[in-house]
């Protein structure tokens, strides 16, 4: 059995946060009401995430263990950061909530992580500053992967191999040791048969951040095993370049590992600020083909939905795609050209993606073909996660699209698109004012946020894309 050496033995460790599938959808619940709502007092947001996470919880909670589930949310991902007594969304909860982008929120978060960190309690944090520890997991093991890649070529580790060589070796995390070396070693071990020790308390941290980075989609898991996703690579190229480090705990750690309270606890506010206020970087964007893998376990329609989105055509807007959105645009456009195409193949030329023009209140022209040429306005709304939503998820629109939506009555649609690593949903919503009036769609005048449900509108069948040969 493989063990550390004593001399370079050091554990690394991190609150666990409870996750599961619920995770992404409390996040962009959380995202959506939060940034409707702005600035909260600490009492009133910690109140709005508790009862986010009851309501999530597919059983009964006690309310000890969801302020336990609240306090590590809040600390492990940055999601706020306390101004004036004040709870400010940071940057990250507000591209979030923006982007609809939930890989992209955790692409984030794998950048930011370090040790030591702010999710950490003083004593942790004080003995990683006396240690001499300073680490950026995500980085390092995207280091170790992209030059084993280059040696051996695909290249695969385990939970219990990321543990014992990287994670818990501070000949890595604190000196910062050539991966080339760390791969020998792992290889070294392999090739002699020599195993790891894999027992769930000893790996769960190492293997809990290799988790967040395949919800991140910078990597992926089959069978306990982890590769990196070569389909990000802007994103890589981002967190491999990525040189900041929050340092200023070392700032108030004694040599012999004692602290001031107060000067920790302002550090600790600028750890917050910092791990919260993430920059925006247009790299971490997902892109929807880096999703899926090219391999039989992924499913058939994704071939066509790569299609769709490689192929070229002269009624869509020129350049490169700008925003999350613009996948989800060409995909109902797509859509739209069939749907017609199977009703009235004459008209197929009427449907038009008209989003690169301003102030129009929808993305895209159709028509509603079983009635001639009755224009039908489309606004698309896309959201990207790693799994299909266990409940509808909030989105904004804009007045000026609810004002559209008004003028255009029936005519008028909401295109509710998820991308997710299982496929594409598109749930249409006719005449988003009219649901609202009668309460089966409720808009709240923010700008505004729209809540539906299965009574606003219907799952549309995509088979018609789906089928169609190149």
């Amino acid at each position: 059995m493989y063990k550390t050496p004593a001399e370079h033995f050091f554990r690394l460790h991190f609150e666990r946060s409870r996750f599961n599938r619920r995770l992404e959808d409390m996040l962009l619940v959380l995202a959506g009401k939060i940034i409707s709502i702005g600035m909260l007092e600490k009492g009133q947001f910690d109140e709005l995430l508790d009862g986010i996470i009851r309501e999530s919880a597919s059983g009964k909670l006690t309310e000890k263990t969801i302020r336990n589930q609240r306090t590590e949310m809040i600390r492990l991902f940055g999601l706020v950061k306390y101004v004036d007594g004040l709870v400010v969304p940071g940057n990250r909860l507000v591209l979030l909530a923006q982007s609809q982008d939930t890989p992209r929120f955790f692409k984030s978060f794998c950048k930011q992580f370090q040790f030591p960190g702010g999710f950490l309690k003083p004593d942790k944090i004080s003995a990683m500053v006396v240690a001499g520890v300073r680490f950026k997991p995500a980085k390092y093991i995207l280091r170790l992967m992209k030059v084993a890649e280059s040696k051996y070529g695909e290249f695969g580790i385990s939970a219990s191999e990321v543990s014992h060589f990287i994670f818990n070796d501070k000949r890595v995390i604190v000196e910062n040791e050539e991966p080339s070396k760390v791969i020998e070693r792992i290889r070294e071990a392999r090739n002699q048969g020599i195993k790891t020790d894999n027992t769930s308390d000893v790996i769960r941290y190492a293997r809990d951040f290799l988790n967040y980075m395949v919800e991140a989609n910078l990597m992926s898991e089959f069978k306990g095993i982890y590769m990196v996703n070569n389909g990000e690579k802007k994103a890589i190229h981002s967190l491999l370049k990525d040189n900041e480090f929050f340092d200023l705990y070392s700032s108030v750690i004694k040599k012999d590992g004692t602290w001031d309270k107060e000067e920790f606890k302002e550090i600790d506010l600028r750890w917050a600020e910092w791990f919260a206020d993430e920059v925006e970087d247009k790299a971490l964007e997902t892109p929807t083909m880096a999703l899926v893998r090219d391999d039989a376990n992924y499913p058939e329609q994704w071939k066509r939905i790569k299609d769709i989105l490689e192929q070229k055509d002269s009624k869509t807007r020129g350049g490169a795609l700008k925003e999350i959105g613009d996948e989800g645009e060409k995909i109902v456009y797509e859509y739209e050209k069939e749907f017609v195409s199977t009703v009235r193949k004459d008209l197929k030329h009427l449907v038009m993606l008209v989003s690169g023009k301003t102030s129009l209140g929808y993305d895209i022209i159709s028509v509603q073909a079983s009635e001639g040429r009755r224009k039908k306005y489309i606004e698309v709304k896309t959201t990207k996660k790693n799994y299909e939503p266990e409940a509808e998820i909030p989105f904004t629109i804009s007045i000026n699209e609810w004002s559209v939506a008004e003028q255009h009555g029936d005519d008028y649609f909401i295109y509710r698109v998820i991308i997710t690593k299982q496929g594409v949903s598109i749930f249409a919503i006719q005449n988003p004012v009219l649901r609202n009036s009668e309460g089966n769609l409720i808009a709240e005048p923010i700008g505004f946020k729209v809540v539906y449900s299965k009574k606003s509108g219907e799952y549309l069948n995509l088979e018609p894309i789906y089928a169609k040969q190149k």
